[in-house]
């Protein structure tokens, strides 16, 4: 009886430990910040030989953190700032020993299309009583609502770090906080009143934001609001050199091989489940096998991603749009005198619209990637606008036109409050990262994603839950 016991277990330990030995191979489609976080976090969970990793990116890897070149400088023209409490892109800046960029100081106005009803002044102190005077002690309130945000935001590092992980968008953010839930189902506006904040701050400071990062009005729910006026506080940096080299720093550190083709189906394979992944190069197409499939690229129909999910038992879907916004870099000077300046010297640098419908929704002058102050001003601008400027329009705008190019993209999804609980896994072991993205679209928001969705796969294949100390988390929070 004993010895027949000692075999089963024996067998038990070889079986287990076949399992253990294979080494699973992971596709991630997209090679964005979302992408290529998840190539690193798949790296450091399942180790340096414990994964194999193919990375599908048809075009540069950064996604929309691109630069464009004017005049032989590279500039910031996607994703350009980082809040100095997001955690994941500072982490990625010290392990990297990237720099932060240097800046200069630059002049803010808000702009109605037809005046400035706020502009700031050289000098803070004059800046503040204007503040003051425009808005009252309500800009100290919106500053104490966006720490108290921040704050319960900045949970999901501790429960990340501990293993924890999350099936949908809506069950991530109430580990953040329930009142997160409760944001994604009322807009910004009504949000803000409910909590006491004046007209005058939602209609133009808040207004401003949200032209500026989302190209979107105070409709959108609370919680894209929330974070994209948390995206006009102070100590805002970008990565000298450009963004995008964090996207390369990270691909580069998790091993992971690149495959310049477009992925177009993928297909489950349900009796040994895993997924035959197709992809095309130009004329060539290929077909590859995988026990993991994570995405990370929208997937609506307006995005044209354009990937098939075939022989899934549901059909997939994707709803929503995504935000059209056009940027226009433009290399020459900006017509100050259309903005009711008399010269530059008097001119703001930076014009955010506090309506919406107007020309543009934002323009602000920009500086190289590798910029260091000591080289003064450069008269290359970026203008975010709903649709195409034409030449008329341009010509208003600026002087001396020497260079003008147009990206343009859909760059966030369009948000409201209807119901939605978006999912980050599609099917076992098939995942999308960029769910994450309808409760708001941001650089940490997707490494957010990322994580999580890696803590998904790992816990799938390995069958390893959360750690003991995920416990004691919930009960700290």
């Amino acid at each position: 009886m004993n010895s027949c016991v000692v075999f089963i277990f024996i067998v038990l330990l070889w079986t287990v430990g076949c399992h253990m030995k294979k080494i699973p191979r992971i596709a991630v489609v997209g090679g964005g910040i979302g992408g290529t976080s998840a190539s690193y976090f798949l790296r450091e969970l399942f180790g340096p030989n414990g994964v194999h990793i193919d990375l599908f990116e048809p075009n540069r890897i950064g996604g929309r953190l691109s630069v464009i070149d004017v005049n032989g400088r590279d500039y910031e023209v996607g994703g350009s700032i980082i809040h100095p409490r997001n955690k994941y892109m500072v982490d990625f800046l010290k392990l990297f020993g990237l720099k932060k960029r240097q800046s200069r100081n630059s002049r803010l106005g808000l702009y109605n299309g037809r005046e400035f009803v706020f502009t700031e002044s050289n000098w803070g102190i004059i800046t503040l009583a204007k503040m003051v005077w425009r808005y009252g002690y309500g800009t100290v309130k919106l500053q104490n609502y966006i720490g108290d945000m921040l704050k319960k935001f900045e949970r999901i590092y501790t429960l990340q770090a501990n293993g924890k992980s999350f099936s949908s968008v809506l069950d991530l953010l109430n580990a953040m906080s329930p009142q997160f839930v409760d944001y994604m189902h009322v807009s910004t506006k009504d949000g803000l009143k409910q909590n006491g904040f004046s007209e005058k701050i939602i209609d133009e400071l808040v207004t401003a934001t949200l032209t500026a990062n989302y190209g979107q009005s105070t409709s959108v729910h609370e919680f894209v609001g929330s974070v994209s006026v948390a995206g006009a506080d102070g100590g805002l940096w970008a990565v000298h050199g450009g963004n995008k080299i964090v996207t390369e720093m990270l691909l580069e550190q998790s091993d992971a091989t690149l495959i310049n083709a477009r992925v177009t189906n993928v297909t489950l394979r349900p009796e040994t489940e895993d997924f035959v992944v197709d992809s095309v190069h130009g004329k060539n197409y290929t077909s590859s096998l995988y026990d993991i499939v994570i995405i990370a690229t929208p997937l609506t129909e307006d995005t044209q991603a354009n990937i098939k999910f075939t022989n899934f038992p549901k059909i997939l879907k994707f709803p929503g749009i995504y935000h059209r916004t056009v940027c226009t870099i433009v290399h020459g000077k900006l017509n100050v005198t259309y903005f009711g300046f008399e010269n530059e010297k008097d001119a703001v640098e930076e014009i955010l619209t506090v309506k919406q419908d107007l020309l543009f929704s934002s323009i602000g002058r920009l500086n190289p990637v590798d910029y260091k102050p000591n080289e003064g001003v450069f008269d290359v601008w970026k203008v975010f606008s709903q649709k195409p400027l034409t030449e008329e329009q341009l010509n208003n705008l600026f002087l001396h036109e020497r260079d003008v190019k147009v990206i343009d993209w859909l760059a966030y999804p369009q948000y409201h409050t209807k119901q939605r609980n978006d999912e980050f896994i599609l099917h076992k072991n098939l995942f999308h990262i960029n769910a994450i993205e309808w409760a708001a679209s941001a650089m940490e928001m997707s490494v957010v994603g990322a994580k999580n969705v890696c803590l998904l796969s790992y816990k799938a294949w390995t069958g390893i839950e959360e750690t003991e100390k995920t416990e004691s988390v919930k009960e700290e929070l």
